[in-house]
């Protein structure tokens, strides 16, 4: 393997860590890939000293430099979510609500807000020829925002139950997907909320995902 293909493998290597790290934020798997980070650190150090053109030094500077900005990022994250975990209950309880009120506001065209929601439930199931229900909810990609998964959650199922659809799953299988849905969307765009829309057609139910920049 010459330098320059290894240099690209490492670039490859550092988008698939930057997947990992992105369904570690949002709570798809327990712990992060901090191990991986660090191997990859170590091998971008050594190889530094194999390199022998131009071509390979600038080649090699400009993972460095992408693999500098997204540790400085993770870190950052890390110590977030770190310092999140330690809040009293009492702030967590008191976060818990300034973003349940926020998500009950959210959404596009104001669908978000609890009237909007309400109006939605009493209207029953979709009729032939009515237009395509739909309500939008954002997920932040770089953190688990539980009160936006479960308002989300809740309106999907809801949807369900206006058209009569029977199959549901679980909050956890729920946002499991979300979270696989999130992190894949996330490692082919650079964005930092997906827009998730409630789409609704012909008694039939389904989640589409559009990022936002």
């Amino acid at each position: 393997m010459t330098v320059e293909e290894e240099i690209r493998r490492i670039d490859t290597d550092i988008t698939k860590l930057k997947i990992q790290f992105d369904l570690y934020f949002v709570g798809s798997v327990p712990k992060p890939p901090t191990y991986q980070r660090d191997a990859l650190d170590k091998h971008l150090k050594k190889l530094q000293f194999n390199l022998k053109s131009s071509g390979d030094r600038f080649l090699y500077n400009s993972v460095l430099n992408k693999f500098n900005a997204y540790s400085e990022l993770w870190m950052k994250q890390l110590r977030v979510k770190e310092e999140g975990a330690h809040l009293h209950p009492l702030a967590r309880r008191q976060a818990h609500q300034t973003a349940s009120s926020a998500g009950a506001s959210g959404g596009s065209n104001g669908s978000g807000s609890p009237a909007a929601h309400n109006a939605a439930r009493r209207r029953g199931a979709q009729r032939p020829g009515d237009p395509p229900m739909s309500d939008s909810w954002r997920i932040p990609t770089n953190r688990r925002d539980e009160a936006a998964l479960k308002k989300l959650y809740e309106n999907f199922i809801a949807a369900k139950d206006r058209v009569g659809d029977q199959k549901k799953p679980s909050f956890d299988a729920f946002a499991r997907e979300i979270a696989r849905h999130t992190a894949a969307i996330r490692g082919q765009v650079a964005c930092d909320t997906i827009d998730f829309r409630i789409h609704s057609k012909d008694n039939k139910v389904s989640i589409k995902a559009k990022p936002l920049k």
